[in-house]
């Protein structure tokens, strides 16, 4: 998760998404996994790609309704019409 993160922050986008499904698919008890789902669908939208970005923030809302992370993909969904 946190090298994913550390790809993010240095705008290597698809690097981050990456590593982001790396979590998603080897780590599927972690506590990072509803972080992993919104930080991947926001490097989706910085890459302009808003159809994946709703994908992966709507995954978020489904799989975990319930967490801070919900309520940041709620407001980013708005932002991507």
């Amino acid at each position: 998760f946190w090298i994913a993160e550390s790809f993010y922050s240095e705008k290597w986008f698809e690097k981050a998404i990456t590593e982001y499904q790396k979590v998603l698919d080897d780590y599927p008890d972690s506590n990072k996994l509803a972080a992993a789902r919104l930080k991947q669908g926001y490097a989706f939208a910085e890459l302009g790609e808003k159809a994946n970005a709703r994908l992966f923030l709507k995954e978020l809302l489904k799989k975990h309704p319930d967490t801070n992370e919900a309520k940041f993909a709620t407001e980013k969904l708005k932002t991507l019409n």
